[in-house]
């Protein structure tokens, strides 16, 4: 499977996000089929503008190329 269908899978199970925080800061919650992702906003350049095609390149380049 290529870099572009796995991306593409990922947007498809890709649910939604919502900016949180706790007593350690705020975070990126992402709901990705039955998961839930918890990132650094760190690791998002533009959370104000991110797409969902945006955020699941992050994810494949962060989690899963190997």
């Amino acid at each position: 499977m290529t870099k572009e269908q796995r991306i593409a899978n990922i947007v498809a199970d890709l649910e939604g996000w919502e900016v949180k925080s706790d007593e350690n800061g705020s975070y990126l919650e992402v709901k990705l089929g039955e998961f839930l992702l918890e990132m650094d906003l760190s690791d998002i350049p533009n959370i104000d503008t991110l797409t969902k095609e945006e955020l699941a390149t992050i994810i494949f380049d962060k989690y899963l190329e190997q």
